[in-house]
């Protein structure tokens, strides 16, 4: 298709121009932040991997989030909220920066690279307001390392936060617990500050591993302790006879994503097995146990999630506190012949969680398709606080807070996690349309969510003239990202460890005096 000419580019360029680091009393003490001329504090709560269509508030069915859904009652809610990017590491940058992931430059899986400091953040904005700015996260592609610490005067590590392992959040779960804990300590100690609160959990990520109590609403007879035995004789079984029955393949598989059965040696031949009896990789059954498994961690978030959400019931936070109530990306459970997240382009993936509640704000449910990116703008005009909007490429919400309208927008989404290699895919969502463009196969598909809200059939040999218009935005909005990355962005670079990060990994017991070497520490 056609490049979509300069009408395309200048309406583009209109659009865009216990084993935790438990030393809360150093990590959550400081100078007191100046004042901020009686501006409300600010806290962003972010959910890992949550899909908003799987909580009460957007509709779901199941009881899976009774305390968020409370909350929702006096929030704005976004039923339409897009996010930048279906993985982590570059959806919370976009989140802090109103940049879309080709600008801040955090692209790159496994390995995203440290963001350049050229970039202003969220936080950064708020210190020099005055704010004084605390995040507490659980490792993972949440670590201060790529460049999420820009602007906070608080971020502990956790344990297996190194600079190249990005996975500290699989190997050490279910630390939502003391990671609230460690937050409500700190929410104390800033009393009397303008403050802004960044907190993200892993919870729902998988692997699956809710509490069985938290199971069982969503699939009654189950019993882990029976099917961990179970699950423990077959792969017995297996390794020792080299035999096993296609109940077997199935329930070694099913566990995969619970407690990553068929990751070790028990794994190899499973594949073969699993071809030679028929059974497929995304098989119904085993789709439904990983979504009861999901439910659960929602379950077990929303109980854990409560403590916080009462604690801004206190009048000093509740009448003076802008919260904001996020997902950075959804979840696959075989939609699109892929389960997880980072490498598809659909609804399951992209749609995200998105609420607001602030003094003065009247609840409402706002339809309008809006970005992850807008966050960012959104809370500094209602903070008050001036910003640079050639910087950002989000805009500020406000007037649909008020009831007014603003002029419809598309918003994009960049993906490079691609099972088996890494990939380039971008899309396009424009009201009921969606455009998707792989960079490898040089191939586009369109999507009526209207008609088609699965997002299974593409439909741009029958709407050739659209196809080619948001191909045409869509080549214009890349080039947009190029220029605006040389003026407020750059290069990304290797991660650094300051001195802070590095006591607090010394600390934890990770070296001794001497700083580690750059590309070492259980790098993966």
């Amino acid at each position: 298709m056609p490049d979509g000419g300069s009408a395309a580019r200048r309406s583009i360029g209109r659009l865009a121009v216990a084993t935790l680091l438990a030393s809360l009393a150093g990590c959550g003490r400081g100078p007191a932040a100046p004042a901020a001329g009686g501006r409300p504090n600010v806290l962003l709560i972010t959910v890992d991997t949550l899909r908003p269509d799987h909580l009460g508030c957007y509709g779901y069915a199941r009881d899976t989030s009774p305390n968020i859904d409370a909350f929702a009652k006096d929030c704005v809610i976004f039923d339409n909220a897009q996010t930048a990017a279906p993985w982590t590491a570059p959806s919370l940058l976009s989140l802090m920066t109103s940049l879309y992931p080709s600008v801040h430059g955090v692209v790159r899986f496994n390995d995203p690279g440290q963001m350049n400091e050229r970039v202003t953040t969220l936080a950064e904005v708020l210190k020099k307001h005055g704010y004084w700015n605390a995040a507490f996260t659980e490792g993972g592609y949440a670590k201060p390392q790529f460049g999420l610490k820009q602007g906070f005067d608080v971020f502990p590590l956790n344990e297996g936060d190194l600079p190249h392992n990005h996975w500290s959040n699989i190997e050490h779960t279910n630390r939502l617990p003391q990671n609230v804990e460690r937050t409500l300590v700190w929410l104390k100690e800033a009393q009397g500050k303008p403050f802004f609160l960044f907190f993200h959990t892993y919870q729902v990520h998988a692997p699956y591993v809710p509490p069985e109590t938290f199971v069982k609403p969503f699939r009654p007879g189950y019993d882990e302790t029976a099917e961990h035995a179970k699950l423990a004789q077959v792969i017995q079984g297996w390794l020792d006879t080299h035999e096993i029955d296609a109940d077997g393949v199935r329930l070694i598989l099913a566990h995969n994503m619970h407690c990553g059965a068929g990751n070790g040696p028990e794994g190899a031949g499973l594949p073969r097995k699993a071809k030679e009896y028929g059974i497929d990789s995304l098989d119904a059954e085993r789709m439904a146990f990983w979504r009861d498994l999901y439910d659960g961690e929602i379950a077990f978030t929303d109980s854990e999630l409560k403590r916080l959400l009462d604690a801004l019931e206190q009048p000093a936070l509740r009448d003076n506190t802008v919260v904001v109530f996020v997902s950075d990306h959804g979840e696959a459970f075989g939609e699109h012949g892929t389960t997880q997240h980072g490498s598809v382009l659909f609804e399951e993936d992209l749609h995200v969680l998105f609420m607001l509640r602030a003094p003065g704000v009247a609840p409402s449910r706002v339809k309008d398709l809006v970005r992850s990116i807008d966050m960012m703008p959104t809370a500094l005009e209602l903070l008050g606080v001036a910003f640079d909007k050639t910087r950002l490429q989000g805009r500020s919400l406000a007037p649909l807070l008020r009831g007014e309208t603003l002029a419809a927008e598309p918003t994009f989404s960049h993906a490079i996690s691609r099972r088996g290699h890494e990939g380039h895919a971008f899309t396009i969502r424009d009201g009921k349309w969606r455009f998707v463009w792989d960079d490898d196969d040089k191939t586009g598909a369109l999507y009526d969510l209207e008609s088609d809200p699965g997002e299974l059939h593409d439909v741009a040999a029958q709407n050739a003239k659209i196809a080619e218009r948001l191909q045409g935005l869509l080549n214009a909005q890349r080039g947009v990202d190029a220029e605006l990355t040389k003026r407020v962005s750059g290069p990304v670079g290797d991660y650094m460890l300051d001195a802070d990060m590095r006591k607090q990994l010394r600390d934890l017991g990770y070296f001794g005096d001497d700083p580690p070497p750059p590309h070492d520490d259980q790098s993966k």
